[in-house]
């Protein structure tokens, strides 16, 4: 039987999102005055261009993270805007060296040794929730690579079961 199991995640949008948000109301409120005092049909396309604008940047800032475990294995797939799902990352279980709190001295300490460790990052964003997130330090084509998962209480005994010998309190 496999040991399975999955999360979502509802993140907050980082602060690209809220800029190019900002960016796309001012270009339809200058598509508007220059519609009102400049010309009528460059202010119509501005209006035009910000109000898609507007549509895309605030559907994607509507997501959520999926993470599946399967016999160690885990997948992430972010969910955007309740519809549509995109996989963002994939990590073997023979691929993971070390599991570490995200909070930990441990992980500090693994940041400095490692100089090229890259950090792939799918938590809420709420620092409160700090203490449920883990890095999971795995081996990606030869590159050092630390993801940071949130995990619930079901996840936590998860890891407790499966990763056993990886898990580092």
């Amino acid at each position: 039987m496999d040991n399975y199991t999955e999360q979502i995640i509802n993140a907050k949008p980082g602060m690209k999102q809220f800029i190019l948000f900002a960016a796309a109301i001012m270009l339809t409120a200058f598509g508007i005055i220059a519609a009102l005092f400049i010309s009528f049909s460059t202010g119509a396309i501005c209006v035009i261009l910000g109000g898609i604008a507007i549509y895309f940047t605030k559907l994607n800032m509507s997501f959520e993270y999926e993470y599946i475990f399967t016999n160690g294995d885990f997948e992430i797939a972010k969910i955007i805007a309740k519809s549509t799902r995109k996989n963002v990352c994939e990590i073997h279980d023979g691929d993971i060296k070390r599991i570490l709190p995200f909070s930990s001295e441990k992980f500090q300490n693994e940041m400095d040794v490692n100089a090229d460790l890259t950090i792939k990052d799918f938590t809420s964003g709420n620092e409160e929730n700090a203490d449920d997130c883990f890095a999971f330090i795995s081996n990606n084509n030869g590159k050092d690579l630390a993801v940071i998962l949130e995990l619930n209480d079901k996840n936590k005994d998860y890891l407790k079961s499966v990763y056993k010998t990886k898990l580092e309190s």
